[in-house]
């Protein structure tokens, strides 16, 4: 990092004895300031903010204290905090000693003008010169003092082992009999998806860990990614409500939500299943994903610990499930733990090639692609299994990188390459394997004519309303008259809402049923296919505009995500009249017009007839609004 070095200049009212600042009333410090550094960092978004680095030493002691402060604070006499925080304290008002840091620092960087810097935070950033860098923790891989960068994070890197032995650890990793090696490419994916942002960015996925309770899951998971001193990238679902998204903020790493169990009440299980779905459906989603109406994606990779694997498709179909079937061997683990800064080593050094060759490989992401693509794997599910081959394609990727960096940086036989290359492949293989099973074989016990005969329904007929007025205007006519009303659905913007009842009796009517369907069988469909909002466990809930009742709340995100599946085409494309997401005026119509469009359903001649019915009315609907 590039900074100015200053003296610092005592205004004229003060003295310097004995390491000690005085005034005409009596000492004021303990401390004094042995030098100021001044520099200016950079962001990534053009922004320049002015520090001032204070270097101070203790009357009397050897310890001395070395921290930044923005010098705007500084000069408005707003440091005391950040002073105290380093227990630097002052013997005089606090009044006092804000006038006094604020002309020190006036007389000392009056008229100079700071050294830049870049500034990073978290993650891979490109500098103006061309040269990749990577945020990691507080310290920055591949600076150097041609191109200046300065770590802006507040959370600190462990402390590796720099010793150069880390390939012995790496061999003890993935040839453990209780680790599967997936898990370690699939931790990597964190630092090389980045690179192929501009092929991939479509492609992420959570790495989910799941076994009964004491065989390490915690352990497992941490081997992989506790590098941080304080743990800021390892959350627990009980955590704090804010913990998770704070972890979230890791760009370009790899964070950690541990402890889904069974053991807690079925209540508060279900509000930790919904809260980490959410979190898995925002976290690395293919296409766009939304969040209270707003479009939101992490750029991180996570790993999540479960005792069991979660009822829903939607979010087991954006994972990698990773069964640890053993508990690991007490002597290897802590073997494992003991050295684990070889790992950290072994973490950066890798990183540091990434970047030095980031734009050699970034530019071969075509051909990686097409190396690994295995959409011959495909088959009539291909739906629901797009999303995990997609996965595996970045988990190969990730493994041929890999592969090159051991060729490239170590001096490795090409049959030690192939032993470990060879290992990662079965198990990933194994892990994909598993993914595939629970979400085909879960698909066949649960079944979706409930969710189709919803997504039939809101395309083809007049049933949603965006105006709660209107909307409980209808339903209190269809109360009292005892029939089925008009507005099955009420859209506030991001869920369409209604109440289990009136979706119960809807869908007899619809599927011509002989019995109304159990509450319990189409919440269990709503909450697999990842459409359901569970608040504090309930399945039901009131909803602003209403809170005498509780309603079902129907994300409309994944909604659409079900329909294109079934239309083989992007959620993007998929537009409703009523949602004001379509551009185009054919309200009420698919935003792609092909054939795919008609899949699955049974009459298309019946389909097309209420489409168009339902067209004609939405667009005079439309047209009459102002």
């Amino acid at each position: 990092m590039k900074t100015l070095l200053l003296t610092p200049k005592l205004p004229q009212e003060y003295i310097l004895k004995d390491g000690c600042y005085y005034n005409s009333k009596g000492k004021i410090t303990e401390w004094s300031i042995t030098q100021l550094e001044f520099y200016s960092t950079i962001n990534t978004q053009h922004n320049c903010t002015k520090y001032v680095r204070f270097h101070i030493k203790l009357a009397e002691q050897d310890k001395t204290y070395s921290f930044d402060c923005p010098l705007a604070l500084a000069i408005e006499g707003k440091a005391l905090d950040i002073f105290f925080d380093y227990q630097i304290y002052a013997l005089c008002s606090d009044n006092l000693f804000s006038k006094f840091i604020s002309s020190v620092v006036k007389l000392s960087v009056f008229g100079q003008t700071p050294e830049d810097n870049y500034a990073i935070d978290q993650g891979y950033l490109k500098l103006q010169n061309g040269k990749i860098v990577f945020g990691l923790g507080d310290e920055v891989v591949n600076a150097s003092d041609e191109a200046p960068v300065i770590s802006e994070s507040t959370i600190k890197l462990k402390k590796s082992d720099n010793s150069g032995d880390f390939i012995s650890y790496l061999d003890k990793l993935i040839n453990s009999v209780s680790f599967p090696p997936a898990a370690f490419i699939a931790s990597l994916v964190a630092y090389v998806k980045p690179m192929f942002e501009n092929e991939l960015d479509e492609y992420g996925f959570t790495i989910y860990i799941y076994a009964d309770s004491g065989l390490g899951k915690t352990e497992f998971s941490k081997l992989l990614s506790d590098i941080f001193e304080d743990h800021d990238n390892i959350v627990s679902l009980s955590s704090d409500k804010y913990a998770i998204k704070k972890a979230a903020k890791l760009k370009d790493s790899l964070i950690v939500i541990d402890d889904l169990n069974r053991t807690v009440s079925s209540r508060i299980r279900n509000s930790n299943e919904a809260k980490l779905c959410d979190f898995i459906q925002m976290n690395q989603s293919s296409g766009n994903c939304h969040y209270k109406d707003v479009k939101v994606k992490l750029d991180n990779i996570a790993i999540v610990t479960a005792e069991y694997v979660i009822k829903n498709n939607s979010t087991i179909n954006r994972c990698l499930l990773v069964q640890l079937e053993n508990a690991f061997d007490s002597d290897e683990l802590t073997i494992l733990k003991k050295e684990h800064g070889k790992y950290i080593a072994f973490l950066k050094d890798f990183i540091l090639w990434l970047c030095q060759n980031y734009e050699k490989i970034s530019g071969e992401a075509a051909y990686y692609k097409s190396k690994n693509d295995n959409s011959n794997i495909l088959n009539e599910n291909s739906g629901k299994l797009k999303r995990i081959m997609r996965t595996y394609q970045i988990l190969c990727i990730t493994l041929d990188i890999f592969k090159r960096y051991l060729k490239e940086q170590h001096d490795l036989t090409d049959e030690h390459i192939d032993d470990l290359s060879n290992i990662c492949k079965t198990s990933i293989e194994k892990c994909i394997n598993d993914t595939i099973d629970h979400c085909l074989t879960d698909d066949n016990k649960i079944g979706r004519e409930f969710i189709d005969e919803i997504l039939r329904g809101i395309y083809q007929e007049d049933i949603v309303s965006a105006d709660f007025a209107e909307y409980s205007k209808e339903a209190k006519k269809a109360r009292k008259n005892k029939y089925l009303q008009r507005y099955v659905f009420y859209f506030d913007g991001s869920y369409l809402c209604v109440e289990a009842d009136v979706l119960t009796n809807w869908l007899k009517t619809r599927l011509e049923l002989e019995v109304v369907p159990s509450k319990q069988k189409v919440s269990a469909q709503l909450r697999y296919y990842g459409l359901l909002k569970v608040i504090g466990g309930e399945y039901t809930s009131t909803i602003s505009e209403d809170k005498s009742r509780k309603y079902y709340q129907l994300y409309l995100q994944r909604l659409k995500e079900c329909q294109a599946e079934i239309a083989n085409i992007s959620a993007d494309e998929v537009h409703y009249w009523w949602d004001g997401s379509s551009s185009s005026s054919d309200y009420g119509s698919w935003g792609d017009n092909s054939d795919d469009c008609f899949e699955n359903i049974d009459d298309q001649e019946t389909y097309e007839l209420h489409t168009n019915r339902s067209f004609l009315k939405n667009r005079k609907k439309v047209e009459q609004r102002p």
